[in-house]
């Protein structure tokens, strides 16, 4: 063990000495700035690193994996043991994310994110809402509160749902928090707690040296020292000395000069601790205790990154998903291509995009901003040298985003659309409003009623403005082409329930367009389920699903007069892809072709069917698409989770479905991602595979679809 080294102050003590005595030999005086003395090399030795492993060793030889021990793996570069992320997983999944104390909240979304688990979507759980939402943040204690300021400074902020809190607001409470002789105390208790103290210097570790936190560590430092134990312990734990020695690493300071004077330092009483087989003691002479080993490993992994200058031990612990986007590419005449990608940067994944779809481009990739100079031959200056390819990416779903207004690299993130788009001077779209008036003359914005006329008000954007009125665009609804007024205003007559693409251009002749085209979907909400003459026959589950599936045109009655709703009515698999592609809002294209050898054209769900295949939602290489049997509830989930792309998170053994052991990988892999999102979940402990689909059940489906990715509709 090394010896405690010379006292912070005894070192300063020198100093003043030595510049006294210069100053005296010579009579000139020295300036300088205030310092803490000269600071030594900290170096983590081999001793140290073999302690490290062996208290690893004891970690993964418990039966029970501990959880706080995971960020202390992922910083050590190790594998967690095998599973461990599925059942983290599963612990959140079996919840909902809705813990009854906001510590093991935390606690677990550390491990998940730790373990590689994204923890603002496990399944379409968002746990930062969850978090920031907690009660137990007011009534748990500081410790707890900087266990999630160190969580939601590992998450993304992109909720829709309204948080009771945000980061920042954490922050001020900690130091409001603080007691004053400088420490922070236990939940419901008045004096200072070592443990809660340490845990909270280590949340501040991440914004200290501001001149908000500069004097609160100060002084939280300081009551840690006046606490330490002659043996260079507090408490007499090992535990509260390993979470003193975390907070210092994370602080940049050094545990093996925290000492009382003539004592022994923190880190010499921590290393002290373990014993021959690997673990640690949490007091003098006793076993190998679980909590101290893990808080043991913990400190050393915590010194070792500060002495190598790796960051912080709770940095860098947020994984993220794929990004799901859509990219569309226009060119001067009409669409060149269009579907799903991956997002990143924008440039490298439209280029990755256009050779997935054989298309031939050039890209001058040694400019600052890579962009592209010719796709499928069209070159920039093809008009009398004007025009040229650009891109933009419509973020967030509110406004577009262009190269030239960000000093970065363009990105593409969930949810957004890419458009590259042959340009000059051409503006873009942003929006459509639909206007209508009720039976009672009221003016509304929401989805259309059936057979009510209605009007659409557009606008556009470009680099420096949007929402200007699109006027002289060109809309297309059904075969019907109008042109926008002045105020961007095109009206239509009433139109039958359901879910339409409307088409918006403005081609110029002999020039790049004056709008690049876009489509958006218009939604014509059906009647109210009391207007259907068998609205009784619909089960008391479905009633509420069935009754939104009805206001977002999905479903429609199926009587001449179509006030026979038939919620028992079995699905064909024509029916069930063509109301997914509503949800979707994906379209047939103009000349539809399938590669299923009974698919023919000319039938009316061709174009549906040759655009699910485009998507990837379905796959010729079986040769036949069955379009008028009955979808089963296994066949459904597939097509289900290829059309959201929807993954597995925790074990299969979760679902405890009895009747899905038999079925093909595929199946299986797909019931269980329906069943972590909550779309389709069975009953009795039973997914009934083999059960054909009737409708109620695939409006319920729908609902549920749209609040995981929820389309960009009007």
């Amino acid at each position: 063990m090394r010896a405690a080294p010379m006292n912070w102050l005894t070192r300063k003590t020198a100093l003043i000495a030595l510049c006294m005595l210069l100053l005296l030999m010579d009579g000139r005086v020295i300036m300088a700035e205030p310092s803490a003395g000269p600071k030594a090399t900290v170096h983590f030795t081999a001793e140290m690193q073999q302690l490290l492993d062996g208290a690893e060793r004891v970690l993964l030889a418990e039966q029970l994996f501990p959880e706080e021990a995971a960020v202390g793996f992922f910083k050590n570069g190790r594998s967690l043991p095998n599973g461990y992320l599925e059942r983290t997983a599963d612990r959140i999944l079996e919840q909902r994310g809705k813990f009854a104390k906001a510590s093991d909240l935390v606690q677990t979304a550390l491990a998940y994110s730790a373990a590689g688990g994204n923890i603002n979507n496990t399944a379409g759980i968002d746990l930062y809402p969850l978090l920031m939402n907690h009660a137990g943040l007011d009534s748990e204690g500081a410790a707890v509160v900087a266990a999630a300021y160190i969580t939601a400074n590992n998450s993304t902020f992109n909720t829709y749902e309204r948080t009771n809190r945000y980061p920042d607001m954490l922050l001020y409470q900690l130091l409001g928090m603080q007691l004053a002789d400088g420490s922070w105390s236990m939940a419901g208790r008045s004096n200072g707690d070592p443990v809660s103290t340490a845990r909270v210097l280590t949340a501040l570790a991440s914004v200290a040296g501001t001149e908000l936190t500069e004097q609160p560590v100060e002084k939280a430092v300081q009551w840690l020292r006046d606490k330490q134990q002659p043996d260079g312990g507090l408490d007499g734990k090992t535990e509260t000395t390993a979470q003193v020695i975390i907070a210092l690493s994370s602080l940049g300071m050094d545990a093996a000069d925290f000492a009382q004077e003539g004592g022994s330092s923190l880190l010499d009483h921590l290393l002290s601790a373990q014993l021959p087989g690997g673990g640690f003691a949490q007091m003098a002479g006793g076993s190998s205790d679980r909590s101290a080993t893990v808080n043991g490993y913990l400190a050393l992994t915590s010194y070792k990154l500060w002495a190598e200058q790796a960051g912080l031990l709770y940095s860098g612990l947020h994984h993220t998903g794929p990004e799901r986007a859509v990219i569309q590419v226009e060119g001067p005449g009409g669409t060149l291509a269009g579907g799903r990608i991956t997002g990143g940067d924008a440039v490298k994944t439209a280029a990755a995009f256009l050779q997935s779809k054989g298309l031939a481009y050039k890209l001058n990739a040694d400019a600052a901003k890579p962009a592209f100079t010719a796709i499928e031959g069209i070159q920039n200056g093809r008009y009398k040298g004007r025009g040229e390819w650009k891109i933009a990416v419509y973020s967030g779903g509110s406004a577009w985003l262009f190269p030239e207004n960000i000093s970065s690299r363009l990105t593409v993130g969930d949810g957004d659309q890419l458009l590259v788009y042959y340009a000059d001077d051409t503006e873009l779209l942003d929006r459509i409003t639909v206007e209508w008036k009720d039976q009672y003359g009221q003016q509304s914005g929401s989805y259309a009623t059936a057979n009510t006329p209605f009007s659409l008000r557009i606008t556009r954007s470009n680099s420096q403005l949007g929402g200007l009125p699109a006027f002289g665009v060109t809309v297309t609804l059904q075969g019907t082409s109008v042109v926008a007024d002045s105020t961007g205003k095109v009206s239509f007559a009433g139109m039958k329930p359901g879910v339409y693409p409307v088409q918006i251009t403005k081609y110029r002749k002999d020039g790049a367009p004056a709008l690049a085209k876009r489509t958006f979907a218009l939604h014509i909400a059906s009647p109210e389920l009391a207007r259907f003459t068998d609205a009784g026959k619909v089960a008391a589950w479905a009633r509420g699903d069935i009754a939104m599936a009805l206001s977002s045109g999905y479903i429609q009655g199926v009587s001449a007069g179509g006030n026979v709703l038939a919620p028992k009515q079995k699905l064909t698999r024509a029916e069930f892809l063509t109301l997914l592609l509503r949800l979707l809002h994906e379209f047939p294209d103009s000349k539809p072709a399938s590669g299923f050898t009974d698919v023919p054209a000319g039938k009316w769900y061709s174009g549906m069917v040759a655009k699910a295949e485009e998507l990837g939602i379905l796959s010729s290489s079986s040769g036949k698409f069955e379009p008028d049997r009955g979808i089963t509830r296994e066949e459904a989930a597939v097509m289900v989770v290829q059309a959201a792309q929807l993954t597995t998170y925790g074990s299969p053994e979760r679902m405890g479905l009895a009747d899905v052991a038999g079925l093909a990988p595929a199946s299986r892999q797909a019931i269980q991602a329906v069943n972590e999102y909550g779309v389709m979940t069975g009953s009795g402990g039973r997914f009934e595979p083999k059960q054909v689909l009737v409708r109620e059940q695939a409006a319920a489906i729908l609902v549920r679809l749209q609040k995981i990715i929820p389309a960009a509709s009007l």
